[in-house]
């Protein structure tokens, strides 16, 4: 099995070759010799990783965030090769849902003799793929917001989502969906829906505590139309996992989900955000390969 560092180089305040050369010292001190590959642009790591996947086993190291993270595992769908994750990247979100360590040397050490496991990916519009979270309206709005505040310098990146959450909720959009679950099809105005394959997203918030990567259910949180004194309200509940049976809150899980609007609305997949009128998106069932550390 090769074992292969694929880095981010913005990551982590644009750090990410000298976490790329950290893992790779701790990988040699256990006896793994690694070679190290910088993307050079958007989607050059899902290149990187179906180019030495389909050369043999692989096990890839993702420096980065979610949205690396996105890429790497997009290039390995189809082939046994794997994925140990760090936390290198803005919001280090998904991370969250595999790995009791926050710290890097942590994860590196524990995946060292750890296996790998199946786990359920999300297949969205144009064969566009999502691991973790995928969310429509608001938070979406935050995820594109987010941008404003990452020049901040010595800041965080739980901060960052905080200060773009606060930022969108003075915009105080809503959006009018049609969404289509469970042979069900509900009108209605929307402040956001999330589609949840791992736990957290936004920097740890949870908007579908029973979610699981391999269980083969989309977990679906849906929140009505509200104003903005109710957002403000809501969103502390929202982030500490109380709004489940808040009236304002629909929960469902699912295989499938199409959300349509007659206006383009933006959707946040892993951190990165794009603007549709129609989003369709099912489970994959154990459809890649994730080291537990």
């Amino acid at each position: 099995m090769e074992h292969i560092i694929l880095v981010n180089p913005v990551a982590g305040r644009k750090k990410g070759e000298k976490y790329g050369i950290r893992i790779q010292i701790l990988l040699k001190k256990n006896n793994i010799i690694s070679s190290i590959h910088v993307s050079k642009g958007p989607e050059h790591l899902i290149e990187l990783a179906k180019e030495f996947s389909s050369l043999t086993k692989c096990r890839f190291y993702s420096v980065g965030g979610d949205g690396t993270l996105n890429e790497i595992m997009q290039g390995i769908i189809g082939t046994d090769s794997e994925i140990v994750v760090t936390a290198c990247g803005t919001g280090n979100d998904f991370v969250k849902s595999i790995s009791k360590y926050k710290s890097m040397r942590k994860i590196i050490t524990n995946s060292i003799n750890a296996h790998s496991t199946d786990i359920d990916i999300m297949k969205l519009n144009n064969n566009n793929y999502c691991i973790n979270i995928l969310s429509a309206g608001f938070d979406a709005m935050v995820g594109k917001n987010v941008d404003k505040f990452r020049w901040l310098p010595a800041v965080s990146g739980t901060v960052k989502y905080n200060l773009s959450i606060l930022y969108t909720l003075f915009e105080n959009k809503n959006f009018k969906f049609k969404v289509r679950l469970n042979d069900k099809v509900i009108k209605q105005n929307f402040t956001l829906v999330a589609i949840s394959n791992g736990k957290f997203y936004g920097g740890g918030i949870c908007p579908s505590p029973e979610a699981k990567i391999n269980d083969g259910l989309l977990d679906i949180c849906m929140i009505e139309s509200t104003s903005i004194i109710t957002k403000l309200v809501l969103l502390p509940k929202y982030k500490s996992s109380k709004h489940m049976n808040l009236k304002q809150v629909k929960m469902e899980t699912t295989k499938k989900i199409t959300i349509v609007s007659n206006k383009e609305f933006p959707v946040n997949v892993d951190g990165e955000v794009f603007y549709t009128k129609k989003l369709r998106c099912e489970i994959i069932p154990n459809c890649i390969k994730i080291v537990n550390t």
